[in-house]
């Protein structure tokens, strides 16, 4: 005998949730600069809150956490400058046989969202889309990552406190929790950020319910470093996004196919960049974070030990398992389609390094893998960057620098493939959110017989006016 379904985790159903758009309580621009603003007062009034759970989670350092909330200001500024401008109905005309009349799509609220996020950026990657969701007029259920527990019931607490019940829910639990919500409740988008096995479930329980969806999932990002590239800078901007919350961080560089040219400058540059950014013990560096768990770490330091017994690693190497940390570390791969280094998302702070003859090799090795959320190039001049362009795929691609387009407001953030599906950010954020509806208005008169039947002897004509 089967066990009954579990009870719901919502105090207020989707359907309510749905219906309070469907009103078109959410329509006005007022109505949602306010909610625009709750979220405003919610980063205001508790960023040491944020702040403390970041650290309590991931052992984020302060200026760490500052970028993730600061993201998430810009995001909020930059959306309630342009929102009344995103929502104009944009006006197309109408071809010659459908004159006098006007078209124009306008942008609608879908209804009530599904928003599952992420334990590595727990408060970005549940209110940057929640800010989308609400400045398109929908309501939105929320479910943060319960790997992140502090983060999590903060978020719970905050947005119980700043929005009605009947706008927006937290959720929390685990993934039976995240998969029950799917099975049960029948939402009008769903984005999802984290893996790609996850991705396919949710994309799956999704299908049932016609459900479109959002995937934000990450992946193997190559570095390429042209023999051209300045060492030094290149060390420390690659540093910086590799070990950027120990590594955790979907848009990380995961790996660096060097041009045989520059690779011994470069692990030179490394070794004093590590030095320069988080003293001579690095594993005692207030500067560095930590892992999110045991498991996760275990998994690490086996890696780390097979590449040390097999005298890949260039410099670092060293953990901490109490404070489950890894310092910064740069491993030597000759063959990526064995090594395991390279068969899956690092999340560390451990960098592969690959030597290349040059640009045709690293754009053949980047082929070979899934299409990365992110592509990360330096040196080179404009050639070699339309070349780059021309001859992979990938989400973004970053010039001499790397993790920066996570911050852009101004430009839609998604991968492609097996790294996600789907866009946000800016006024991409805006549409994912929204319905685009083609609207079309004609007069009554006049109303010229050609199209109505009897057809005889209009058919030239009909092909002359519609090309």
């Amino acid at each position: 005998m089967s066990s009954p379904p579990s009870p719901s985790p919502l105090t207020v159903p989707v359907a309510t949730m749905r219906a309070f758009v469907e009103a078109g309580t959410t329509r006005p621009l007022a109505w949602r600069l306010e909610q625009l603003q709750r979220l405003a007062r919610l980063l205001e009034s508790a960023e040491p809150q944020m702040l403390a759970a970041l650290a309590s989670d991931l052992g984020r350092p302060e200026m760490e956490g500052s970028l993730e909330l600061g993201a998430l200001r810009q995001e909020l500024r930059h959306t309630r400058r342009h929102l009344a401008g995103w929502m104009r109905p944009r006006r197309h005309p109408l071809p010659l046989w459908a004159w006098p009349g006007q078209g124009a799509v306008h942008s609608e609220p879908l209804g009530c969202v599904l928003i599952i996020g992420a334990w590595n950026y727990p408060f970005e990657l549940c209110l940057h889309p929640l800010l989308h969701a609400l400045a398109a007029g929908n309501t939105a259920v929320v479910k943060p990552s319960e790997l992140s527990p502090a983060s999590a019931a903060l978020l719970a607490e905050l947005l119980g406190r700043h929005f009605e019940p009947t706008v927006v829910q937290v959720v929390g639990g685990d993934g039976a929790v995240a998969a029950g919500l799917l099975e049960r409740e029948r939402f009008d988008h769903i984005l999802y950020t984290g893996g790609e096995r996850v991705g396919r479930l949710v994309m799956a329980a999704a299908a049932r319910h016609l459900t479109p969806v959002t995937l934000e999932l990450g992946g193997r990002n190559p570095a390429i470093v042209l023999a051209d590239a300045d060492p030094t800078i290149t060390a420390r901007r690659l540093l910086w996004g590799r070990c950027l919350n120990a590594g955790q961080t979907c848009l990380a560089p995961n790996h660096v196919l060097v041009a045989d040219g520059v690779r011994q400058a470069l692990v030179a540059a490394f070794r004093e960049q590590v030095r320069a950014l988080y003293g001579q013990d690095p594993l005692a560096s207030p500067d560095l974070g930590r892992l999110v768990g045991a498991a996760r770490f275990e998994r690490l330091q086996g890696l780390l030990a097979r590449a040390e017994a097999r005298g890949q690693v260039l410099l670092g190497g060293r953990w901490d398992e109490a404070g489950l940390r890894i310092e910064p570390t740069v491993v030597a791969v000759d063959d990526p389609d064995d090594d395991p280094l390279l068969q899956e998302e690092l999340f560390a702070p451990i960098l592969p390094l690959l030597t290349v003859g040059g640009l045709e090799e690293a754009l053949r090795l980047v082929r070979r893998q899934p299409t990365p959320l992110a592509l990360y190039l330096f040196g080179g001049g404009a050639a070699e960057r339309e070349r780059v362009l021309a001859g992979s795929g990938s989400g973004s691609l970053v010039v001499n620098d790397t993790v920066i387009q996570g911050a852009m407001a101004h430009l839609p953030f998604g991968g492609i493939g097996p790294s996600g599906m789907g866009a946000y950010h800016g006024e991409a954020g805006f549409l994912t959110f929204s319905h685009r509806r083609s609207v079309i208005s004609r007069s009554l008169r006049p109303d010229p017989p050609i199209r109505f039947p009897p057809y005889a002897g209009k058919l030239g004509l009909v092909r002359r006016l519609m090309g």
